[in-house]
Formats: C-alpha cells, sequence, structure tokens
C-alpha cells in the first residue's frame, strides 16, 4: 500500500465491509445512499463497488456541474444521457470504441448527446424520441417537461440491451440547487426512480445533514435509500495504517511518530495519507520528532490552506464565525460569549450540521469533526 493523496483509488485500506455492504445492498435492487464527512474514502468505496460490477454503469460527480450558486441542469442531465448511452453502446457493440465522454457543460453537452444519438438512430432499433424531445426543448429554453420523460431513459436502455444499469450520483445534496429553475425536481426523480426495477441508483454525498434533511418524513426520498455510514479510522485502525504504508514504504518508523500523528489527525484518511507522503520524503526515520515537524508542516502548507479556505469561505458569515469561534477554543467548547444573536447561531449551527463541518458533544457544546481544518480556521 502506497500512500496517495487527492485522488480516489479503487482499493482502499480496511474498507471490507463497507465494500461488502454496498455490493449487498446493489444485488437487491436497494436504493442507497453512502454517507460521510469530506476527505473520508467515499468514492474509493464506490470505485472498488463499480470496478467489480459487470452490468452498464456510470458515475457522475453532481458538484462539477455547480455554477455559482446554482447548477447546470442541462449540462448535467446531457452528461447523464450521454455517459448511459455510450455505456449501452459498449453492451451492444463491445468492439465499438466510444470517446470518452467529457464533462462538458451547455451547448458542448448538448452537442455530443446529439452526435452519439445520432450514432444510435443510425446503427440500432431503439427507439430515443424522449432524448429528442429534450435536446429540441434545449433549444425552445423549455426543458421542465421533457426533463421529466429524460429520467425514464435509464428503464428504457436497460430494457432493450436487456442489462441491469448501476447509477451513481456523487455528492447529491448539490442536486436540490435545481429545484430553484425546476420545482419538485427531487418529486419527479423520486416518481421515476421508484418503479425502474432495472436500475440501480447509488448516491452518495459529503453534506451529511444536508442529506439527511432529504431523508425526512415529507420529504421526496422519504424511506427510499438505505444509508451506508463511512466513518473515520478508530486510533488502533490509524496506527496500522500507517504503520503498513510507512512498511510497503520502505521507511523505518517508531510507534511515538505513529501514535503522534494520530493524535493529531485523528482518522481521516486523506490527512494520513498527506502525512505518510511528506514523512516519507522529509524524514529519514519516522519518529515523533519528524511527526512533530510534519504536521506543522501541514498546517502551514500552501495547498492545503488553500483547501480549507475555499471551503471557509463558502459558508455562510454565521457558520463562518461559529467555526473560528470553536476553532480559538481547540476544536471543541460551547458558544458563550460569540457576538451573534439567536437566530444567528441558530441558523450557524444548522449549516454546518448540514455542511458536515461539526458534531453535538453535549448539550450546547460543539466539535469540530476535521482536526486540520480545527487548526488552520483558527489562521484565516
Amino acid at each position: 500500500m502506497k500512500f496517495i493523496f487527492g485522488r480516489p483509488i479503487d482499493e482502499p485500506f480496511d474498507r471490507e465491509e463497507e465494500i461488502k455492504a454496498l455490493n449487498e445492498l446493489i444485488s437487491r435492487n436497494q436504493p442507497t445512499a453512502v454517507l460521510g464527512i469530506r476527505r473520508i474514502g467515499k468514492t474509493s468505496i464506490i470505485l472498488n463497488v463499480l470496478k467489480n460490477q459487470n452490468i452498464p454503469k456510470i458515475y457522475i460527480n453532481v458538484e462539477d456541474f455547480i455554477e455559482g450558486k446554482s447548477i447546470d441542469i442541462i449540462g448535467l442531465f446531457s452528461y447523464f444521457s450521454s455517459s448511459l448511452l455510450s455505456e449501452a453502446i459498449k453492451f451492444m457493440e463491445p468492439r465499438k470504441r466510444i470517446p470518452i465522454v467529457l464533462k462538458e457543460k451547455g451547448e458542448e453537452a448538448i452537442k455530443t448527446l446529439r452526435e452519439i444519438l445520432g450514432y444510435i438512430k443510425i446503427n440500432f432499433n431503439i427507439n430515443l424520441g424522449k432524448v429528442e424531445i429534450f435536446l429540441d426543448s434545449t433549444k425552445k429554453g423549455g426543458i421542465k417537461d421533457s426533463l421529466k420523460d429524460l429520467l425514464d431513459l435509464p428503464q428504457e436502455i436497460s430494457e432493450n440491451i436487456n442489462k441491469k444499469i448501476l447509477i451513481v450520483l456523487d455528492e447529491f445534496q448539490y442536486l436540490k440547487l435545481g429545484e430553484q429553475n425546476f420545482p419538485g425536481l427531487f418529486h419527479s426523480l423520486r416518481s421515476k426512480w421508484q418503479f425502474q426495477n432495472n436500475v440501480e441508483y447509488v448516491i452518495s454525498g459529503s453534506a451529511v445533514g444536508m442529506l439527511e434533511n432529504i431523508f425526512k418524513k415529507n420529504q421526496p426520498f422519504y424511506q427510499f435509500f438505505f444509508p451506508i455510514y463511512i466513518k473515520p479510522f478508530c486510533k488502533d485502525k490509524s496506527e496500522e495504517f500507517l504503520s503498513e504504508g510507512f512498511q510497503d514504504e520502505g521507511k523505518t518508523f517508531l510507534e511515538d511518530g505513529i501514535k503522534k500523528a494520530v493524535e493529531y489527525l485523528d482518522g481521516i484518511p486523506a490527512w494520513l495519507n498527506y502525512f505518510g507522503i511528506k514523512s516519507v520524503l522529509e524524514c529519514r526515520t519516522i519518529d515523533e520528532k519528524c511527526a512533530n515537524k510534519v504536521i506543522e508542516d501541514i498546517y502551514k502548507d500552501p495547498v492545503i490552506q488553500v483547501i480549507i479556505k475555499d471551503e471557509y469561505n463558502k459558508l455562510g458569515k454565521n457558520a463562518r464565525k461559529i467555526l473560528k469561534f470553536i476553532a480559538n477554543k481547540g476544536g471543541e467548547g460551547n458558544l458563550r460569549g460569540i457576538e451573534l444573536s439567536r437566530s444567528s447561531i441558530n441558523e450557524g449551527i444548522k449549516s454546518l450540521f448540514n455542511e458536515g463541518y461539526i458534531e453535538r458533544k453535549d448539550r450546547g457544546v460543539y466539535r469540530i469533526i476535521d482536526p486540520i481544518m480545527s487548526k488552520i480556521v483558527t489562521m484565516l
């Protein structure tokens, strides 16, 4: 096992139970939600499952289609349709080499979909009238009705190729932004998905609180998705992760160095990987002295600071003030003394819960989940 930071892998460390559970739920035709905080390894688990599913499958990160405080719905569903049709072609004509469908937006996404649609119309006897209607409606500027019909496409494709289809939508919570211009979007998705018995849906997201709100009573996806919660590694497992990594890297390490790293980084795989890489590059022996130095370097690292600052700046002003207030208390504490009104506190706390940045430890006591964020926020 080599330390890897910044990109998902398809053989994650010690996630066998989560992988087994997700495979089992897919085999049962159970819609599933993979939930966990940022940098916890959700995508790696999903990639492992996708790798071993011998059926047409598509993976889409909804966040890629965010534009400011809105979402490019036309680009998203054009890409969704193009990916789906490309997968269908692979199974209908295995020797055909379909170009990789890029995450295009706007006119480029529509153009790609038209090209794939044209190829299928010429070579296969499949009725894709709903896709054509959707494409026509993008010219006229009114896609609401055609979008609803387009949601039937996965089931229709699966019936034509006689294969089940697996669809994964990562960072699913951002699709909620689509309701600004398409009210009732989630109702439309639920009404279509629940009757598509040949299509498996897996969603994933980091904004755990926001997703859980989507699943509440009186919400469209109430009692629809079965959740799999991805937790940080426990202390022992974090130490095992670093020990195995350093062994595979051929580095000498001491127990005090491993324990010191875990003390600072908790069990978040991304930060453990980053620590591992920097230690391999900077230290001859990974001991407590090395660990202290590397941790301090991580706090000052411009790459890490940009990551945290970008997430911090996306929060509202009340959420930012509360997050910094807790960070200045060492990452955990109550809000006594904060200069915010009760309504502002409630709004900020709700936002931080929804985004998955804090947890409640006791009545009125909150903890920042990510230890690196907790430290760097104090510097912003």
